[in-house]
């Protein structure tokens, strides 16, 4: 079996979003997903979300990753695997051979790429007009975040905002600016305030930028 990287990655069993708090990112992500979609899901990783769409959701799934063992692992829960750089345009001629797609999902793989806006680009070409694009971030300018470099602390993890294999970050302002300028509409915004201040997260929704750990939007082509 592939390697599993914490939470993000793996549920150490069956993903049961049910079972997750109301504000939960994955939760609230896979929520937005309609029964019998055609599903493009972008780093599909260990296959958590892929099966839980094909098996509770009736979706057909593509699921898109680096890893050939990711796509070997979750093929027997999707329509079509395809393994490849998201940043090459060899892997996009290959997807686009399945389109057109009701959704393309992407939980927490823009941090990931050195160029999301080529990713966002190709995205549209393979959307439907009416589908809809559900993208996940973590947030940078989270309180916490903000406090460790306020004592002047900025270590890569494992695991986090801080990833060690993050290459671009995001607020909850400029990766709605990110969005638009790929010629997106946002439907809808969420955040997930893990690791807020306990008896105060009530207060979140007026300072998303604040207590926003990661980020959810739905869009759609302009």
């Amino acid at each position: 079996m592939i390697s599993a990287r914490k939470t993000k990655y793996d549920y150490l069993g069956k993903f049961n979003p049910s079972k997750l708090k109301a504000n939960n990112i994955d939760r609230l992500s896979t929520s937005f997903v309609t029964n019998n979609s055609k599903i493009l899901e972008l780093g599909c990783a260990t296959g958590f979300m892929s099966q839980y769409f094909q098996q509770q959701k009736k979706c057909k799934v593509f699921a898109v990753d680096i890893n050939s063992q990711a796509t070997a692992f979750v093929k027997k829960h999707c329509k079509k695997t395809i393994t490849g750089d998201l940043e090459d345009k060899k892997t996009w001629i290959e997807i686009k051979k399945y389109k057109p797609y009701d959704i393309v999902f992407a939980s927490s793989i823009i941090e990931h790429l050195s160029q999301p806006e080529f990713i966002l680009q190709m995205t549209k070409q393979v959307l439907k007009n009416s589908g809809s694009l559900i993208i996940t971030i973590p947030n940078i300018a989270h309180w916490r975040m903000r406090w460790n470099l306020l004592i002047g602390n900025w270590n890569y993890q494992d695991y986090g905002v801080l990833d060690k294999t993050h290459l671009r970050f995001f607020t909850y302002y400029t990766f709605q600016h990110l969005i638009k300028q790929a010629g997106f509409k946002i439907q809808l915004i969420k955040i997930d305030p893990a690791g807020g201040i306990k008896y105060f997260n009530w207060i979140a929704k007026y300072f998303p930028n604040f207590y926003a750990h990661q980020i959810l939007i739905k869009a759609q082509k302009a």
